[in-house]
């Protein structure tokens, strides 16, 4: 559940990456590239070269803070930063993807409602927070359901940066069930779990379709 408080502030950085990049000037494609890239790389490079960034010793993160002065981080062996290190890597990897999908809300909106508003005296935050957010409720909507979901399900990156450790403060839901399935046989108790995170997954999107839901209108 720890890990799931990651999906709001990837969900806002990504919004604001949309805003920037829904602009017609020269070069946006290839910036909105650059954005999109990690979402469509491989999980395990990704992670080994994060493995690699976040290293106490020779990793290129400490090094820029040694240049300030500050002393080595273990941010993959420090039990209170070791989550807080893989979930800063799943925003990363997610910005990309919510970034597409908050452009194509985006560029679904009418240019004549900003050009109404502004014709108003309307400022731009003013149109973003009366014309721009509640037009992107659907688009968050989905967002917010698919991040949750995929929150509940993260695995490579634990895997291959930490397994489980240290001290058990990685040990998500999924990488107890595959522990428990291949490293200690234990099939039927595997089993029971994937089965708890299926209802506890299909519970949590109920409520969101409940609490959130109503609050959506596709028009």
């Amino acid at each position: 559940m720890i890990y799931t408080l990651h999906v709001p502030v990837g969900m806002v950085l990504s919004l604001g990456v949309a805003v920037l990049m829904n602009r017609d000037i020269r070069g946006i494609a290839f910036l909105r590239t650059i954005f999109f890239l990690p979402s469509i790389s491989s999980f395990v490079a990704v992670a080994l070269v994060w493995q690699w960034m976040y290293h106490p010793q020779f990793g290129l993160i400490n090094y820029v803070l040694s240049l300030f002065g500050i002393g080595r981080v273990g941010w993959l062996t420090d039990p209170d930063l070791a989550l807080i290190s893989v979930m800063v890597l799943s925003i990363w990897i997610g910005i990309g993807y919510q970034m597409v999908i908050f452009l194509a809300g985006l560029q679904s909106i009418p240019n004549e409602m900003y050009e109404s508003a502004l014709t108003d005296g309307a400022n731009a935050w003013q149109r973003f927070w009366y014309i721009t957010l509640p037009l992107l409720r659907p688009t968050t909507f989905f967002v917010l359901v698919t991040s949750i979901i995929n929150s509940f399900q993260v695995f490579t990156l634990i895997y291959v940066m930490t397994e489980g450790g240290p001290l058990h403060s990685t040990d998500v839901v999924v990488f107890r069930i595959f522990e428990s399935a291949w490293d200690y046989l234990k099939m039927g108790y595997a089993s029971a779990m994937s089965w708890i995170l299926f209802i506890v997954i299909v519970i949590i999107t109920w409520l969101q379709f409940k609490v959130f839901g109503r609050e959506v209108h596709y028009r």
